[in-house]
């Protein structure tokens, strides 16, 4: 799958892909190209603590699991964000199934390896 067939799935407003060091790579969807360096800058940054949060706790649980970060999630009132490796799948949050977004987003998703 590529990302702009992840605009197919119902709810999903817009895909990001980004670097390891946080550049907009590519971009689908009803937003602007500034919109999208902007997200895979937020999306870079969260995910990037969301590592480390990883490895403390694996450290404070002594459960090695927790080291295999893979992405992260946040929703508000209306909107949603899905992240997992270097792609974001923006969302419509009444429209949007997260079942169906993380298996679509699963399938273009690359590790965010520096």
């Amino acid at each position: 799958m590529k990302i702009k067939e992840v605009l197919n799935v119902p709810g999903v407003l817009g895909v990001v892909t980004f670097s390891p060091k946080g550049e907009l790579n590519d971009y689908k969807g009803d937003i602007s190209e500034d919109q999208a360096r902007m997200a895979a800058h937020m999306c870079f940054s969260n995910s990037s603590l969301m590592q480390m949060q990883g490895r403390l706790f694996a450290d404070y649980s002594r459960q090695p699991e927790w080291k295999n970060f893979e992405g992260w999630a946040m929703f508000g009132p209306e909107l949603g964000v899905y992240v997992k490796g270097n792609t974001a799948c923006f969302l419509n949050r009444e429209e949007a199934s997260l079942n169906q977004v993380s298996e679509a987003v699963d399938s273009v998703a690359r590790p965010l390896k520096a």
